[in-house]
């Protein structure tokens, strides 16, 4: 299993103003367990928090956390819930997506093309249908094998009006679907999303191609190993450079095993890159174009091979499939790269994923159950640092405390680029930032506020407009004031910090106190107890405490 060293340094955390303690309370330095002390472990709530948002993308509900604050060991049972709850395929979509790098907003190809009118449902689809396949792997218990062996994709209307797929006339929503074209079966790799975002010209010859099914399936990227070359070599002149690949052993050193792994792609490759039958479409006229491209035969490592299906079947039966999806497994679920001192923690988890028959869900729920996920965030390099939200995450966790979902002209602002923040909000776009952001960034603490703001107006308008079927503002009537009602309002303090930050506080804490505050200058400024409350909820879903878990 191929092990990176981390030096990464740790984060400081960015305050953005809180609501949550006194102004002139300082934040209190990171304490860090003694060298000679195991570090400490999360607390049963702080454990359900993070599975929560992990698993399901939600913070626990009221009634999850009284459950654990009742009985602490009722967290192991809820966490499995959490494995077999709906929204697990969204996180594993949303956690793999880095991986992939599939989403985009767009392609040369339009929905316009096929007579289709929803551009951002078509792009957004497009993405996601490898992923899809992965997150449908895990949901059904399938073997992981079949994310190169299936026969079978995971499509939308958009995608199933679009493409050559037997989707069933007349439905929608995603479900199983399989290509009409003949095109070999081998699981993501026989996929148009996931060659639509991976392109190829004559003069790569599928190379990057190739490099993305083994930085992908095999977490071995070309493109990070160090290589020395003779520096004469004229990049310019093709002539040359097919010399120096064959015969530069700087460069065949690589090339020796990428150029045959390309080789198996030409079916894939698009004469007319804007041409919606030419890219739609397998092209096994096209498989053996490497004879005239590179003279080089398809070989998995040295394996000889023909079409992709056969390809497909190599990569299922190499070991370093079931090690490497550990080890994304591990390192998305911690949030950090892994290191030296993981091995024995990944030793294991390789063998309960190959104990499970290579299915996905006895290893998310292995890793659950380890030492480095359950410690609390510290300076140890060991265990899982404090994690800062995706935008993915941030968006889910706003719409199931709010109902406020930020969109625009039917684009997800949080999740597009287009028209949307996603990169600016710390998240990657698969085609300039590649990885998400592990701490806050200028622009993210822009996106934070106004997503913040955006969502506190509209939950407060709604619980305003239907008190009975309120989402936060239960305790109190919000055209009152703390003269009014001053146990409403420490009622609803308490309930907020519960239910947006997952941490109870003391009925005479210092933070409200601060809360009452901070209400107070609000409804200074307009008189309006509502709007009052919408900024302090606003400075709730700024808070580090709920940015970071």
């Amino acid at each position: 299993m191929a092990l990176r060293p981390s030096f990464r340094g740790v984060g400081s955390l960015l305050l953005l103003g809180t609501a949550c303690a006194p102004a002139d309370r300082a934040a209190p330095a990171p304490e860090t367990a003694p060298r000679d002390q195991a570090p400490a472990a999360l607390s049963p709530t702080e454990l359900l928090s993070r599975a929560s948002l992990d698993l399901r993308g939600v913070r626990p509900s009221l009634d999850e956390l009284a459950q654990v604050e009742a009985n602490p060991e009722a967290v192991d049972a809820l966490i499995g819930s959490f494995l077999h709850d709906p929204r697990l395929g969204e996180r594993v979509r949303s956690l793999f997506a880095d991986i992939y790098l599939t989403r985009q907003d767009t392609f040369s190809v339009t929905a316009a093309d096929y007579g289709l009118d929803d551009q951002p449902a078509f792009a957004a689809a497009i993405g996601e249908e490898p992923l899809r396949i992965l997150s449908t792997i895990v949901e059904e218990d399938r073997p992981y094998t079949e994310i190169v062996t299936g026969d079978w994709t995971v499509v939308d209307e958009q995608l199933g009006a679009a493409w050559p797929l037997d989707y069933p006339a007349g439905e929608t929503g995603w479900r199983i679907a399989h290509y009409t074209d003949g095109r070999p079966a081998a699981g993501i790799l026989s996929t148009n999303g996931f060659w639509w975002r991976y392109t190829s010209n004559a003069s790569n010859a599928n190379r990057g191609r190739a490099n993305a099914i083994s930085r992908v399936l095999l977490c071995s990227d070309y493109l990070s190993r160090e290589i020395a070359f003779e520096r004469d070599v004229n990049l310019l002149d093709e002539a040359a450079v097919t010399e120096a690949i064959q015969s530069n052993p700087g460069c065949v050193a690589c090339h020796v095993t990428l150029d045959p792994l390309a080789s198996y792609l030409w079916g894939f490759y698009y004469v007319d890159a804007q041409s919606r039958s030419d890219t739609s479409r397998y092209h096994p006229e096209r498989e053996l174009l490497w004879q005239d491209a590179t003279g080089t035969a398809p070989a998995y490592y040295g394996s000889p091979g023909y079409d992709l299906e056969e390809l497909g079947r190599q990569i299922a039966t190499d070991p370093k499939l079931p090690e490497c999806i550990t080890q994304q497994v591990y390192e998305r679920l911690l949030q950090r790269e892994v290191t030296l001192d993981d091995t024995e923690t990944l030793t294991s988890l390789r063998e309960t994923l190959i104990h499970a028959e290579l299915r996905l869900r006895p290893l998310f729920s292995a890793v659950l159950q380890s030492e480095a996920y359950r410690t609390a965030p510290s300076d140890d390099p060991s265990a899982a640092p404090r994690k800062l939200l995706s935008p993915d995450q941030l968006g889910s966790v706003i719409e199931d405390l709010t109902g406020f979902h930020f969109s625009h002209l039917g684009y997800d602002m949080l999740r597009t680029d287009t028209y949307g923040l996603r990169t600016l909000a710390g998240g990657a776009d698969g085609l300039y930032a590649l990885r998400a952001a592990k701490e806050p960034t200028a622009t993210a603490t822009l996106v934070w506020a106004r997503v913040a703001e955006g969502a506190a107006r509209y939950v407060v308008t709604q619980d305003q407009a239907s008190p009975l079927t309120a989402r936060l503002f239960t305790e109190l009537s919000l055209s009152a004031t703390p003269e009014a009602d001053p146990d409403g309002f420490r009622r609803q303090l308490h309930t907020l910090h519960l239910r947006v930050l997952g941490r109870r506080i003391a009925e005479d804490g210092p933070e409200i106190e601060a809360n009452l505050s901070l209400w107070q200058a609000l409804y200074e400024v307009e008189g309006d107890p509502a709007a009052a409350w919408a900024g302090l909820l606003s400075a709730l879903l700024r808070d580090p405490e709920f940015l970071f878990y």
